[in-house]
C-alpha cells in the first residue's frame, strides 16, 4: 500500500540529509527530503536569487515526486518560508490536491532585521558566529578553514534571500491545519503566534527545550505530533 508522503524543506545551509533523524521515527510515512539548488546532491547548481525561484523549483520537484493520496509539508527554520511559498502556489492550482497539514518549525513569520546593512565580509562573520551559536556545527570543525570554504557560500546565499524576504507581501490564507514547533529561548511563542495570520484554521503550538536546532534532540516527540496530524 502506498505510504502517505511528507515533503520536507531544510534549514539555511542544510541539505536533504537534515531530516534523517526524524525519518527513522516515521516508518509509516515516506519522507521526501527536498534538496535546494547549490546544496547537498545539487551542490554544482547555482543558488537561488530569491524565494520565488526556490518555490518554483520546489513545486516542480514536489509534483514529480508526488505519488497520489495523502501528503503533508514540513519546513524547518528557513524551510518554513519555503513551505509557505510552496503552499501558496499549490493552493493557486485547483487541479492539484491540498496537503492534509503543514508543519512549521523554528522560524517566526517576520523580518530578520539583524540581516540588514551588512557588508559581505561582515555578513560572512555574522553567519559563521550565528551558525556556531545555533549548535549546527560540531565543535571539532568550528574553526576548520576547509569546512568554511565549502559551506560558507551556502549559508551566505540562504541568509541573503532570507534577509530580502518580505512576509508582509506573502499572499497566503488557508485553513490547512498547521502545527508549529518552537523553542521559547529561540523563537518565543509570542512571535510564532503570527503564523495564525496565514493559517486560519486549526493551528497547534508545540514547545521544546533547547536551541534553534531542538529537532536534533526532540525528533521523536515531534514525530509523534506528525503521526497524529497525518493520521498514521
Amino acid at each position: 500500500m502506498r505510504k502517505p508522503q511528507c515533503f520536507c524543506f531544510p534549514c539555511a545551509g542544510g541539505a536533504a540529509t537534515f531530516f534523517q533523524g526524524i525519518e527513522k521515527d516515521l516508518p509509516d510515512a515516506e519522507l521526501v527530503k527536498m534538496e535546494y539548488a547549490g546544496h547537498g546532491t545539487r551542490r554544482k547548481e547555482p543558488f537561488y536569487r530569491d524565494f520565488g525561484e526556490l518555490a518554483e523549483d520546489m513545486v516542480s520537484r514536489l509534483r514529480s515526486a508526488y505519488t497520489g493520496g495523502t501528503y503533508a509539508l514540513f519546513g524547518y527554520s528557513m524551510g518554513s518560508i519555503a513551505l509557505a511559498e510552496v503552499l501558496k502556489r499549490i493552493l493557486a492550482d485547483p487541479g492539484f490536491p491540498v496537503p492534509c497539514c503543514a508543519f512549521l518549525g523554528a522560524h517566526a513569520p517576520g523580518p530578520k532585521a539583524e540581516l540588514e546593512g551588512f557588508r559581505p565580509d561582515e555578513l560572512d562573520e555574522w553567519v559563521r558566529e550565528r551558525t556556531i551559536r545555533f549548535g549546527a556545527i560540531p565543535e571539532r570543525i568550528q574553526r576548520n578553514a576547509s569546512f568554511w570554504r565549502m559551506y560558507l557560500p551556502l549559508y551566505r546565499a540562504d541568509y541573503t534571500i532570507i534577509g530580502k524576504y518580505e512576509f508582509d507581501k506573502l499572499d497566503l490564507r488557508t485553513d490547512v491545519p498547521a502545527a508549529v514547533f518552537y523553542s521559547e529561548t529561540d523563537t518565543p511563542r509570542r512571535e510564532m503566534e503570527a503564523w495564525r495570520k496565514y493559517f486560519t484554521g486549526e493551528c497547534g503550538y508545540y514547545a521544546y527545550p533547547g536551541s534553534h536546532f531542538f529537532i536534533l534532540e526532540h525528533h521523536a516527540e515531534m514525530a509523534e505530533i506528525i503521526r497524529e496530524k497525518m493520521g498514521l
